[in-house]
């Protein structure tokens, strides 16, 4: 009965026509993740590269079917154009109500939460958080002029986590969190727990491979609620009453909670939610991830291939130099808009290294891909491998390679629309992509003007990822030379 039961529920994208690699019965076609030998990103790459040719690939997740959509133009069916019938992520992984944040939440919430911080990053909203990046880059720059003194490599991951998690403490809850000081404070303590799942959160995280769905059973860790519920109670307490003196993320969030229900009209009329202190908390913990990690990887990828691309960085250097001179030495929102290479280092960069490789979405209703004979169910998840655009010679000839010269003018407009997607694509795109750009681009650029970046004895010119990691992470680290 089992092996009838397979083979039946294993023949469903085959009766389809669409074709994929073999499943085994139980772990379906994520045997290799579930065992921790390699990530779903590297998985889903993997699987994207190897099926060239194919418009869609058909995979199993457990006894899933799960669709992985390959052509640009179809992508741009499911994230732009039929937007409406694949709004949802279905990634909702837990049952606590700090899952319902800007990244997570379905439905009306989502559509609310979009619309009420969207003002958060405007560019009026961007210029006046520089002088507080500002003084960040210079704590940064300060803390790695007393280490650059002992002549010793360094893991440039530690360091650029370090300047992130300032930004983020200053920029979006108005907190001098001193990332710098020697000993571990509460904000890295907390975002190591985040990104570094304990052996339960793995197992459970294995356990939704075979039964999709069942981790929504469980709650988000209970040190980590407690975490963002007293931060939010600290800084509502703080400044309740006053006037909006900062106007950065935590004061739309008073506003917005001082209203008490939040709406938007929709067809048939208006859908509202309560924005208490765990909706408040929800969207801490997100805008906190978000601008920390991802931001702090990509540095820290862009530094290792400084290090092993000396005449690039000696390229960006003299750029940095030349537009900073007509600034009075200020490195600030206009003159890292005028450092085009600079630009185009940061987006090979994230190109090469996907930090987040895969999109996901739901389809929310019974849905045929244009083009083709191929309906899927309403409920199928969609998978779509950034990182694999990124490494297709269909559309990087050399995908091995940092070349910033693939995003040089002449070259970015050949590159088709939705192959290249660090921050996602259409309405449901990262929210915070300016402010991920620019805290990124600040930093990046006042360190390669005082500092130059050199291999050391442990650099290692092939990196290694780790298959547990959330996110990109390497193995022991990526070092370098600072002088």
């Amino acid at each position: 009965a089992f092996y009838v039961f397979c083979k039946r529920t294993f023949g469903y994208w085959s009766k389809k026509g669409v074709k994929g690699p073999n499943p085994l019965p139980l772990v379906g076609n994520f045997g290799s993740v579930i065992l921790q030998k390699q990530s779903a990103n590297e998985y889903v790459k993997n699987v994207h590269l190897k099926f060239k040719g194919e418009k869609l690939v058909g995979l199993y997740r457990g006894f899933q079917p799960v669709i992985l959509v390959r052509d640009p133009a179809l992508i741009k069916q499911v994230l732009i154009k039929d937007f409406h019938v694949f709004q949802d992520r279905g990634i909702n992984s837990s049952s606590s109500r700090l899952s319902d944040n800007l990244f997570g939440a379905e439905g009306e919430t989502w559509k609310i939460l979009r619309q009420k911080l969207t003002p958060v990053f405007t560019s009026r909203k961007l210029k006046d958080m520089i002088p507080l990046m500002h003084q960040c880059v210079e704590n940064f720059l300060k803390y790695v002029d007393k280490l650059v003194e002992h002549n010793i490599d360094h893991e440039i991951r530690s360091l650029t986590a370090k300047y992130t998690l300032e930004v983020i403490g200053s920029c979006a809850f108005g907190l001098d969190i001193d990332s710098f000081a020697d000993k571990e404070n509460e904000f890295s303590v907390m975002a190591k727990k985040i990104f570094t799942p304990t052996t339960f959160a793995r197992f459970l995280a294995i356990l939704d491979m075979i039964i999709p769905g069942i981790r929504k059973m469980f709650t988000t860790s209970q040190e980590i609620q407690d975490f963002f519920m007293d931060l939010v109670h600290t800084v509502v307490k703080e400044r309740s009453g006053k006037p909006p003196v900062r106007k950065d993320f935590m004061d739309l969030m008073i506003e917005l909670r001082e209203q008490g229900k939040v709406s938007r009209r929709k067809e048939g009329g208006i859908a509202e939610i309560d924005f208490d202190d765990y909706l408040i908390a929800a969207q801490a913990l997100v805008f906190y991830s978000a601008g920390f990690e991802t931001s702090s990887a990509t540095m820290s990828f862009l530094f290792h291939e400084m290090a092993l691309n000396p005449e690039i960085q000696n390229k960006v250097y003299e750029e940095i130099c030349g537009i900073v001179e007509k600034y009075n030495g200020q490195i600030n929102y206009e003159s890292i808009k005028e450092m085009t290479y600079l630009e185009m280092v940061f987006d090979e960069t994230l190109r090469k290294y996907s930090v987040a490789g895969i999109l996901f979405r739901k389809c929310l209703e019974n849905y045929k891909f244009p083009g083709t004979n191929v309906t899927i169910s309403k409920g199928t998840p969609v998978m779509i491998s950034a990182s694999a655009l990124n490494a297709d010679t269909d559309y990087f000839p050399e995908p091995n390679k940092f070349n910033p010269d693939n995003f040089s003018p002449e070259n970015v407009k050949n590159i088709p629309q939705c192959v290249y997607m660090p921050f996602g694509e259409g309405p449901r795109n990262c929210i915070g992509l300016r402010f991920a750009k620019v805290q990124s681009m600040m930093g990046t650029a006042a360190f390669l003007q005082k500092f130059k970046i050199e291999p050391s004895s442990k650099t290692t010119t092939n990196l290694e990822y780790d298959p547990k990691g959330i996110v990109l992470i390497t193995k022991g680290g990526i070092w370098v030379k600072i002088s």
